[in-house]
């Protein structure tokens, strides 16, 4: 048993996990800037198919975190 285990049950994490990916995809949208891997933050105005493509990732991310959820509960 680890130390955190009471913070959330292992059926749970996927869910998190999937809410944290599309609350971040709504704040990087809101925010015209996003985080990308070796390159720092990509901004709308500067590179827009890079942003769009970035926003994507964190939508189907967590959708796909959701759905796994969902899948683990169903059986």
């Amino acid at each position: 048993m680890d130390h955190f285990s009471y913070l959330i049950d292992r059926q749970h994490r996927f869910l998190l996990l999937g809410i944290v990916f599309l609350v971040l995809s709504v704040v990087f949208t809101l925010s015209g800037g996003t985080l990308e891997r070796f390159r720092g933050i990509v901004y709308r105005a500067e590179d827009p198919k890079r942003f769009w493509g970035n926003i994507a990732f964190y939508c189907l991310a967590g959708l796909i975190c959701i759905g796994l959820y969902l899948c683990q509960i169903a059986n």
